[in-house]
C-alpha cells in the first residue's frame, strides 16, 4: 500500500487484468475454465463443521448443545483444542503482554465489521448542500462498471481484482458461529479482491508480526469490502459485503473462478503476483458486471512436483507426495487436514504462516523472483530444477521480528 505514495496509482493499474502492473513480468494466461477438476455432484459445505467454527462454540450454549448432539464423537476432541488455546494464550499474555496484544490487535477491525447489523447496514450518502437523495437504480454498462470497480478496489489497496458469477456450489449451507444459520446468498455476481500481506511480517512464520499481519489484512480487506458494497448500493443495486468473519462461501474456488489464481497444494489460491501470501475481500451483488476468465500458469503441475509446503508444515496437515489429490464433495483437490492445522495453532497460541512463507511463489517481489516465476510458468521442463534450487537456497527460512514488536518495554513484576 505504501507504493501508492511513491507513484501515481493510476499508472500502476492494468485495468484489463484488474491487477497492479509491476508485480509480474506478464499477466497469467487466461483460460476458458478453472484448473480444478469437478468429478461428480458438488456438495455444499456446512461451515459449522469447520474446525474454527467448532472451537468458537461456547460450552453450555444452545449452539454448543445442538452441534454436539449431532456430532457427539467430536466433543472431546474439540474441548481439548479449547483447553490448548486457553493455556497457550494465557502463557503468551503472561510472558509478554504488550507485544502479545499488538499481535492480536490486527483482528479487531474484522471483528467489528463482521456482525450482521454492520454487514446489512446501508449508508446513504448525503447531498451537498445537506439533504437526502432517493436511491435510484442506475442503468450501467457491465464492461465499464467492471473496469470502474477494479480501478476503485486497486486504488484502495487490492493487488488483483476479479469478477465472476456467484457459483452457489461454493456458498455454505450454514454460516459459522456466532451467527450460524442457513445461508441464502441469492446474488448473481461476486467481486473478488486480493490484498497482499507484507512478506517482511509473514516471514516470521508464527511470530508476533505474522499473527498481526494475518488479522490486519483480514480487517483491511473487510473494511474495503464494506466501502465497495455501499458504493454499489448507492447506485441502486443490491450488494452484500463479505468481511472475513461473516463470509459464508468457500474462498479458494470462488477466487479461482474470478481469475485471481489457481488452487494449490497448501489449500490456498496461489496468485502469480504474490503466491498465497494474501487475504480475501469480496462483495456479492446483482449489479450487471462483465466477468473475468480464470487463469492457468502451471500451478497444478508445479505443486504436484513441489510439496515444499507439505514437507515444512509443522503439524503435517498438508498432503505429501505425488498423486495426493482426493475427491472432496465432488471436486478432486489437495485436502488440508484442518483439525491438525488448527490444533497446532492452539498449541503455539498464534496463527501459523509457514505454508504461506515457504511457497516458492510467495517470495519478495523483486526482479529476480519475478523472473523465476515467469520461467516456472513458461517452461514446464524447468520446474523441477527451480524447485530444487528453492530447497537448497531457501529451506528453513525464518525472518526476524520487527524490533518495535519485540522490545521489552514492560516488565511483569509486583512493583508499582
Amino acid at each position: 500500500m505504501l507504493r501508492r505514495f511513491t507513484k501515481d496509482p493510476t499508472k500502476l493499474m492494468n485495468l484489463e487484468e484488474g491487477a497492479l502492473k509491476e508485480l509480474a513480468i506478464t499477466p497469467p494466461k487466461r483460460v476458458d475454465k478453472p484448473t480444478y477438476e469437478i468429478v461428480g455432484p458438488v456438495e455444499r459445505y456446512d461451515m459449522r463443521d469447520y474446525t474454527y467454527s467448532r472451537i468458537s462454540l461456547k460450552p453450555g450454549t444452545p449452539n454448543y448443545k445442538e452441534y454436539y448432539s449431532r456430532h457427539p464423537q467430536q466433543e472431546a476432541i474439540d474441548d481439548d483444542m479449547r483447553k490448548r488455546a486457553d493455556k497457550s494464550g494465557a502463557e503468551r499474555l503472561q510472558k509478554d503482554p504488550v507485544n502479545e496484544h499488538i499481535a492480536l490487535s490486527g483482528f479487531y477491525g474484522t471483528m467489528a465489521v463482521s456482525p450482521p447489523k454492520v454487514v446489512n447496514s446501508f449508508k446513504k450518502m448525503p447531498l451537498h448542500p445537506p439533504g437526502r437523495m432517493d436511491v435510484v437504480k442506475l442503468d450501467l454498462d457491465p464492461e465499464k462498471m467492471a473496469t470502474k470497480l477494479k480501478a476503485f478496489a486497486l486504488h484502495l489497496g487490492a493487488f488483483r481484482v476479479g469478477i465472476t458469477r456467484l457459483n452457489q456450489d461454493w456458498v455454505y449451507t450454514h454460516n459459522n458461529a456466532p451467527w450460524g444459520g442457513p445461508v441464502d446468498m441469492d446474488y448473481e455476481n461476486i467481486v473478488c479482491m486480493a490484498f497482499a500481506q507484507s512478506p517482511f511480517m509473514t516471514d516470521t512464520l508464527d511470530g508476533f508480526a505474522e499473527n498481526f499481519e494475518v488479522g490486519w489484512m483480514y480487517s483491511y480487506a473487510s473494511y474495503i469490502s464494506i466501502i465497495i458494497a455501499n458504493f454499489i448500493r448507492n447506485l441502486g443495486w443490491r450488494a452484500r459485503p463479505l468481511p472475513a468473519f461473516n463470509a459464508p462461501y468457500i474462498v479458494p474456488p470462488m477466487f479461482v473462478d474470478a481469475g485471481i489464481g489457481e488452487f494449490g497444494r497448501c489449500g490456498y489460491t496461489i496468485s502469480k503476483e504474490v503466491g498465497n501470501n494474501w487475504r480475501p475481500g469480496a462483495v456479492a451483488t446483482d449489479m450487471p458486471l462483465a466477468y473475468d476468465q480464470p487463469v492457468d500458469f502451471g500451478i497444478q503441475d508445479f505443486c504436484e512436483k513441489c510439496g515444499i509446503c507439505a514437507e515444512q508444515c509443522p503439524p503435517g496437515a498438508i498432503p505429501k507426495g505425488r498423486n495426493a489429490k482426493t475427491v472432496v464433495r465432488g471436486v478432486r483437490r489437495w485436502q488440508v487436514d484442518d483439525d491438525k492445522c488448527y490444533r497446532y495453532w492452539t498449541t503455539i497460541g498464534h496463527a501459523c504462516g509457514v505454508c504461506q512463507t515457504v511457497c516458492p511463489w510467495s517470495h519478495h517481489n523483486n526482479l529476480f523472483h519475478k523472473a523465476v516465476r515467469e520461467t516456472a510458468e513458461r517452461f514446464q521442463s524447468l520446474r523441477t530444477l527451480l524447485i530444487k534450487g528453492e530447497e537448497i537456497f531457501y529451506k528453513n527460512k525464518r525472518g526476524s521480528e520487527p524490533k518495535w514488536m519485540t522490545d521489552d518495554i514492560f516488565q511483569v513484576s509486583g512493583e508499582r
